[in-house]
């Protein structure tokens, strides 16, 4: 906590960049995926291509789907949502040029933490 609060009151000091997040569109996360790879971001979007999954490769039921706002990006949810082809979201996750998990290789994808609608 200490720390977060030296991030706010000196910016200047490194160190801060896991308390900085990114708010970038789809088009931008994939015509630059290096700049963005293990950063947190935050992305808006229609939701695409919902694919629920479950097996014993994840231990825990899992999604993926498209979020689209002219380029779709993908997105890797570790839990079944509520969400319907598209419904407007914001996703908030770490980036990553390429993904493993299970069995399944994602490719420039979001591994989302958090999944909040938008009006």
């Amino acid at each position: 906590m200490i720390h977060a609060l030296t991030c706010l009151l000196f910016p200047l000091f490194g160190g801060c960049a896991p308390f900085v997040e990114y708010a970038a569109l789809p088009e931008a996360l994939l015509a630059s995926p290096a700049y963005y790879a293990g950063r947190p971001v935050i992305v808006t979007g229609s939701v695409a291509r919902v694919r629920q999954l479950r097996g014993a490769s994840f231990g825990t039921l899992a999604e993926t789907f498209y979020l689209c706002n002219g380029r779709c990006v993908q997105v890797f949810m570790r839990e079944h949502t509520s969400m319907f082809e598209g419904e407007r979201v914001s996703v908030r996750g770490f980036f990553s040029a390429k993904q493993r998990a299970g069995r399944l290789v994602l490719h420039d994808d979001i591994d989302a933490a958090e999944i909040f609608p938008r009006i």
